[in-house]
C-alpha cells in the first residue's frame, strides 16, 4: 500500500468522529502513559530512589490493594513468613517502566532505575496535590519504609528478613 499523499491525511484527519463510553476501562496495558507517574512513586519508595525491576514489581503487587501493602510492611518488619504473600508479576508495569525511561523521567544505571530531576520534579508535583494517586500514597504509607533490593531477593526467595 502507498503512503497516503498530505492531502489524504488532511482529509481524514477533518473526518468527524464521536466518543462513546465505555462499560469497562481500558486495561493497565493499553494505557503505560497514564501509569508513568505512578512508576516514579514507586522508585521514590526504594531505597535511595533507586529501584530494580523486581522492586517495582514487588511493590506494584503490594499497592495494588490494602491487604497487599500491610502484608509487605509486615514483611519488611520482620512480622510476616515470606511464603505468605503471593507476590503477582505485571507485564504491563514493565512497559510503564520503559516509557518513564524514554520520557527521561528515569535513568538506568547498573541494574537500577533512578529517578532524575525531571522525575524528582514531577513526583513533586504529585506531592502538591493530595488527590492525585491518593490511594498508592496511603498504601506507600503503610508499608512505611523504603524497599531495599535485598529485601525483595529475600521475600522472591521465600527467606525471612533480619528484624
Amino acid at each position: 500500500m502507498p503512503p497516503l499523499s498530505n492531502q489524504e491525511v488532511d482529509e481524514l484527519l477533518r473526518a468527524p468522529f464521536t466518543y462513546q463510553q465505555r462499560p469497562r476501562p481500558v486495561p493497565a496495558d493499553g494505557r503505560p502513559v497514564w501509569r508513568v507517574p505512578y512508576v516514579l512513586l514507586l522508585v521514590r519508595a526504594c531505597r535511595a530512589q533507586a529501584a530494580s525491576l523486581q522492586q517495582l514489581h514487588v511493590l506494584n503487587w503490594a499497592l495494588r490493594s490494602t491487604r497487599g501493602a500491610e502484608q509487605l510492611g509486615l514483611f519488611l518488619a520482620g512480622e510476616l513468613a515470606a511464603e505468605q504473600p503471593a507476590v503477582r508479576y505485571e507485564p504491563a508495569l514493565d512497559r510503564a517502566v520503559a516509557l518513564a525511561g524514554g520520557l527521561e523521567l528515569l535513568t538506568f544505571d547498573r541494574k537500577l532505575w533512578r529517578l532524575n530531576d525531571a522525575g524528582r520534579a514531577l513526583v513533586a508535583h504529585l506531592d502538591e496535590d493530595p488527590s492525585l494517586l491518593s490511594d498508592e500514597k496511603q498504601r506507600l504509607a503503610i508499608i512505611g519504609t523504603p524497599l531495599t533490593q535485598a529485601a525483595v531477593s529475600g521475600l522472591l526467595r521465600r527467606e525471612p528478613t533480619a528484624a
